[in-house]
């Protein structure tokens, strides 16, 4: 891949206003002209929002296994204002970023390996907060980065990158090449300490 593709990737030592260090700090495409723009990953809202996420994801506590607890929140392009919320309940149903994109008034059904969703314009340029990589792949339910991608969010901050061989920075990739800035590492510690026991599962050699 040309430059334009290639992945800016910083590891800011310090946020202030912050009490922690940014875990990594990531910039992806810029929509709609291709240009990148710098972004430290954290600040204080993105850290308000993705607690939220984290309070949504322990409400499937003892319920997702296989899978992991995932959280989402959906905050209008503004900043000001939360439009959906979502967490993923069970194995087998659709994942936190479907419940919030549905909570945010998108109608998103499945349609073979891919979700068909038709969404308000209030989701245009949002930012959704999850705190686990989207995923990319189909498994039970399709990839929740192509209901991202066609609800035409603008930012997708995540909390950690998802372990699994299976996606592995893949979901990150395929938001970024579709023109969406991805942050990563708000509140990462939190966030990888609800599913260590999924972690420690899915890393095993």
């Amino acid at each position: 891949p040309g430059s334009i593709d290639r992945v800016w990737k910083m590891r800011p030592t310090m946020i202030v206003g912050l009490a922690a260090a940014v875990a990594a700090a990531w910039t992806g495409v810029g929509r709609p002209q291709g240009l990148r723009v710098r972004r430290w990953a954290t600040s204080d809202a993105d850290g308000a929002y993705m607690r939220e996420a984290l309070a949504l994801a322990r409400q499937g506590a003892g319920k997702t296994a296989p899978n992991p607890m995932v959280g989402c929140v959906v905050v209008a392009a503004d900043g000001d204002r939360v439009l959906g919320r979502g967490f993923h309940p069970a194995a087998g149903e659709p994942h936190a970023e479907i419940f919030a994109l549905r909570d945010a008034g998108a109608v998103v059904d499945r349609d073979g390996a891919t979700w068909r969703v038709s969404a308000p314009d209030a989701l245009i340029n949002a930012t959704v907060y999850v705190t686990l990589e989207p995923c990319s792949h189909v498994g039970r339910t399709p990839p929740c980065c192509d209901a991202l991608l066609a609800a035409n969010v603008g930012r997708v901050v995540v909390g950690i990158e998802d372990p699994a061989p299976w996606v592995g920075g893949a979901g990150i990739a395929r938001l970024r090449d579709g023109g969406v800035t991805v942050d990563i590492g708000v509140e990462a510690d939190e966030c990888t300490a609800i599913n260590a026991a999924w972690i420690a599962n899915v890393t095993q050699s």
